[in-house]
């Protein structure tokens, strides 16, 4: 018998597997077996991404939302994220020698990824100017991972099942996540974190207030950041309620929506409240158009009723949005609270540094060191440590100047374009418009996550590169079955390959 291409890689993997278990099993050192340990791990990793490319995809995105690599760097460990993007990209580039994987046609992204480089290259030429050419340079390489991560899904993704499949995963992982901030709140047993997945941060959150509130923070610690995340998903969810033709889904997805609005609820982000709001009227009124507005105003008056039953913390959560509002004397009362002066303060500092420094800006990550410079001469309030820009907007602008703006701002532009595009395309193809409600309520997703970041920075931008990475894969997976080549193509060369 002859070998072919496909036994003979899956033979060598098969002695490497054999070989590793022999290393990890036999020697006595332990370093030395859990090393090998890992090796047949990785080996059995990479024979499944090989056979089922979306699975490599779904571990990124795991591995991304349940942020383990941070807590097993903070442990000491090393951080995993890196090398596992390496072996799946690995893994994915043979299985496209063997059997075809990448997108032909890529005509319907092409903008969308060249602001992309072009924003990677506005972060490179930042790095001439910045005073602190480390953080910079961190900045550079965590963007450059980013954008890897992004191409691995989109070379991963090649179906629309299995995109919808990186979809559900991505909502089931939340829901786990926040079933452990649940458990947290309902016992009062804050210690227990999950091994860092369910974080608590303990702070007053009313202004004059000295008692301190149980803040949930997920796997990233920061409950502002976690909110963004989660009003990020929420919509996605949304749409499945409404138009999800199985029942049993329609109540999976309104149990996992109220258990991420819990969560959201508990981590007393005002900003994350205002984006959820918003996103909710987009999704009902704007491109769902499920709900007529007899059972809105029935909504909102159950709302109404519902809300003084509210605990005191979240009443006064709420209210102190209404410092945004005008006050009797004209103007705006924001700067009676300290935090509202805080995130003024930062705002108006980047708009400065972007004055300043208007082609490059500061330098990408170089917003916290140049803050104490700017702050003084605003004179709004009086801590003298390093802030954070606290809104994506003014950050982008103070960090990387009018071209890096001009970039970033064109990736989101565009990629919306391109989803409203998608959206468009599939109400001229009856056979899959069950595509729309996905299409429409990835739109929602990134348009929540981007009001949210008006009022956060990008400190866990990863999420929304998840998100990013999503929409240019549907896109080609539209464009595909528009042009009715993907699925005949793909099917035919899993069968080739499993063979």
């Amino acid at each position: 018998m002859t070998l072919k291409n496909n036994d003979l890689i899956f033979l060598l993997f098969s002695l490497l597997f054999a070989g590793a278990a022999a290393v990890a099993l036999a020697d006595p050192d332990t370093g030395v077996g859990l090393y090998g340990i890992a090796g047949v791990l990785g080996i059995v990793m990479v024979m499944m991404i090989i056979i089922k490319p979306n699975i490599g995809a779904n571990i990124l995105i795991i591995t991304i939302f349940i942020n383990i690599s941070s807590e097993l760097t903070n442990r000491g460990y090393p951080s995993i994220i890196k090398p596992l993007v390496v072996v799946v990209f690995a893994a994915i580039m043979v299985r496209n020698y063997y059997a075809g994987q990448l997108p032909k046609n890529r005509t319907r992204t092409f903008v969308i990824e060249v602001f992309l480089i072009l924003y990677f290259v506005a972060m490179l030429a930042s790095y001439a100017v910045a005073s602190d050419k480390d953080r910079t340079m961190e900045a550079i390489q965590d963007l450059a991972k980013d954008i890897f991560i992004l191409y691995t899904i989109l070379f991963a993704i090649r179906e629309t099942s299995t995109w919808k499949q990186a979809v559900w995963i991505i909502i089931t992982v939340t829901t786990i996540l926040c079933l452990l901030g649940a458990y947290q709140i309902f016992t009062g047993n804050y210690s227990q974190d999950f091994f860092g997945m369910a974080r608590i941060k303990t702070q007053s959150v009313v202004e004059g207030d000295n008692s301190s509130t149980s803040r949930i923070g997920g796997p990233i610690r920061d409950p502002n950041m976690w909110g963004e995340v989660l009003v990020a998903i929420l919509p996605l969810i949304a749409f499945q309620i409404f138009n999800h033709s199985r029942p049993l889904v329609r109540v999976y997805a309104i149990a996992a929506f109220g258990i991420i609005g819990f969560e959201l609820l508990n981590t007393y982000s005002r900003g994350g409240y205002v984006a959820f709001v918003v996103s909710m009227i987009l999704t009902l009124f704007v491109f769902d158009k499920k709900v007529s507005p007899l059972v809105a105003i029935g909504i909102l008056g159950l709302a109404t009723l519902f809300i003084p039953l509210l605990p005191p913390a979240y009443l006064e959560r709420f209210e102190s949005l209404l410092s945004l509002a005008p006050s009797s004397e004209g103007g705006v009362s924001v700067y009676e609270d300290s935090s509202f002066r805080g995130r003024a303060s930062e705002v108006l500092a980047g708009l400065m540094m972007f004055e300043d420094h208007p082609l490059f800006g500061v330098g990408a990550g170089n917003f916290p060191n140049n803050y104490q410079e700017y702050a003084q001469k605003i004179g709004l309030e009086m801590r003298s440590e390093e802030r954070d820009a606290h809104s994506l907007y003014t950050q982008v602008m103070a960090e990387t100047g009018v071209f890096g703006a001009v970039a970033f701002f064109g990736v989101v532009l565009s990629l919306l374009s391109g989803l409203a595009r998608a959206a468009r395309t599939l109400q001229l193809m009856p056979k899959h418009i069950s595509l729309l409600p996905w299409v429409n309520s990835l739109r929602v997703s990134i348009i929540a996550y981007m009001l949210a970041a008006v009022f956060l920075h990008n400190a866990y931008i990863r999420y929304f590169w998840i998100l990013v990475a999503l929409g240019i894969t549907l896109i080609h997976l539209i464009d595909e079955l528009q042009s009715g080549t993907s699925v005949a193509q793909f099917s035919q060369r899993e069968a080739s390959l499993e063979r």
